[in-house]
């Protein structure tokens, strides 16, 4: 997957993020591989985003997002692969191959 950088880092962007996926704020910085005064510093507007640091939270951002969808959608599909699978096998089949 090519990343475009079209995501809007700003310091409201950079915070949501890390609540949303539970993280402090050193998590943060482990994650990216910087400081945790540079998460300060972005979290505050004291500072502005690198370019490196821009590619690295998109990817974090999109790998967020297809696991929230992962979660989302999982019942649905399991209810859909159980519809499946029973309309697939004849049981009275199975039932006389066992017998």
């Amino acid at each position: 997957m090519t990343l475009d950088h079209s995501l809007d880092w700003n310091r409201e962007s950079l915070r949501a993020l890390r609540l949303r996926l539970g993280w402090s704020r050193s998590d943060m910085a482990r994650r990216l591989k910087c400081s945790l005064t540079d998460i300060e510093s972005w979290e505050e507007g004291q500072a502005l985003f690198e370019s490196q640091i821009k590619g690295e939270l998109e990817m974090i951002y999109r790998q967020a997002e297809e696991c929230s969808d992962e979660v989302r959608f999982t019942p649905a599909c399991e209810n859909e692969c159980d519809k499946k699978a029973l309309d697939q096998v004849d049981f009275s089949r199975v039932k006389a191959d066992l017998e």
